[in-house]
Parts: structure tokens; C-alpha cells; sequence
């Protein structure tokens, strides 16, 4: 078992060597929420994200960026001076192409874009005293973009996530969401 155990450990560097892989956390805050034909009277509510990467340069200059994050979303709104609040919480993969722009000797810029697809792991409704489940789809894909800047190791962006899927049976409310994020890069 020790013998498997070093040689997976043995492949896993080599691939990672000789790709240049760099692995990557972030974090961030941001706003979230619906659009669709049945948002009337919708806000944006305050969100956040955190997760894990890697970068896998195709080229110079065009990487892609498998990322495994958690994603809070949701919206809000008052209706007769009761507030409504959903928050719905994804454990989402986005899987973006990056393209690299390089502005100093320490300073770099990311323009980025590509599908993301999420599962709702937790969702929770509240309406004055009222508290339960949302009761929304599990499943959400769409479209994640953002903008990074590097500095060394040091990355901080701004990302923007478009839900194409819908979140009720029979109603057209969608996922919004933007952050802004700092990370690392290891």
C-alpha cells in the first residue's frame, strides 16, 4: 500500500511539474439576485464564495481554470414591511478559459469566462417569523466571467456568475451574482 501510495504521489508531481500547474484559493463578497420575467420587486442581497483551484496553461498566454467552490446566492425583498429572504448555498464547479495579459514584471491581468454548474447543498427561506426551505431546484448551470489582476502570488478580481437554469417549476427566476474576490496562488 506504502509503494502505491508514493508512486500516485510520484505521478501527481510529475504531471504537475512538467504542466506548470499552479494551484489557487480564493474568497470573496459580493451581491446577488434574480432575474426573469417574475423578479418584480427583487433586491440584491449580500453573498459570498470560497474555493479551491488549479490553472493549466494551454499556452503562453490561455490557461483553463477548473475551480471547486462554495457559493452563497439568493434574493430579498419587502413585501407589507415584512422582510423576504432566500439564501440558497451551492457547491458549484466553474471551469473557465483564462487569458493572460501581462502588464509589469509583477504584474500581470486575467480576462476570464466560462460554464459553470452547481448543486444546491442547503437553501433556506425567511418571511417575518416564518423560517423553512426554499424548496428550489438542486441543480443551476451558467455562465461565470471576471477579471483578475496578480500581483506575484496575490490575485484579486472581480467575477460575475449568470444563471440559465430556473429556480422554480412554472416561474421564470434565475441566479445573478457578483463578487469580488482575493486569493493566493500556490
Amino acid at each position: 500500500m506504502k509503494k502505491l501510495f508514493s508512486l500516485i504521489c510520484v505521478a501527481m508531481f510529475a504531471v504537475t511539474a512538467s504542466a506548470q500547474v499552479t494551484w489557487n484559493m480564493k474568497g470573496g463578497f459580493g451581491v446577488a439576485t434574480c432575474y426573469g420575467s417574475d423578479t418584480d420587486g427583487l433586491k440584491s442581497h449580500l453573498v459570498g464564495k470560497i474555493g479551491a483551484g488549479l490553472e493549466y496553461p494551454l499556452s503562453s498566454n490561455v490557461s483553463l481554470m477548473p475551480s471547486l467552490e462554495f457559493a452563497w446566492k439568493g434574493t430579498e425583498t419587502k413585501d407589507d414591511g415584512d422582510k423576504l429572504t432566500v439564501d440558497l448555498y451551492y457547491l458549484q464547479v466553474p471551469v473557465v478559459f483564462a487569458y493572460r495579459i501581462n502588464l509589469a514584471d509583477a504584474w500581470n491581468t486575467t480576462l476570464k469566462a466560462g460554464p459553470y454548474f452547481a448543486y444546491a447543498v442547503s437553501d433556506k427561506v425567511k418571511y417575518g417569523s416564518y423560517s423553512g426551505s426554499a424548496d428550489v431546484k438542486k441543480f443551476d448551470a451558467g455562465l461565470d466571467a471576471g477579471v483578475d489582476f496578480e500581483y506575484h502570488r496575490f490575485v484579486f478580481g472581480v467575477e460575475a456568475e449568470m444563471g440559465f437554469m430556473e429556480l422554480y417549476s412554472g416561474g421564470s427566476i434565475k441566479n445573478l451574482a457578483f463578487y469580488a474576490t482575493l486569493g493566493w496562488k500556490f
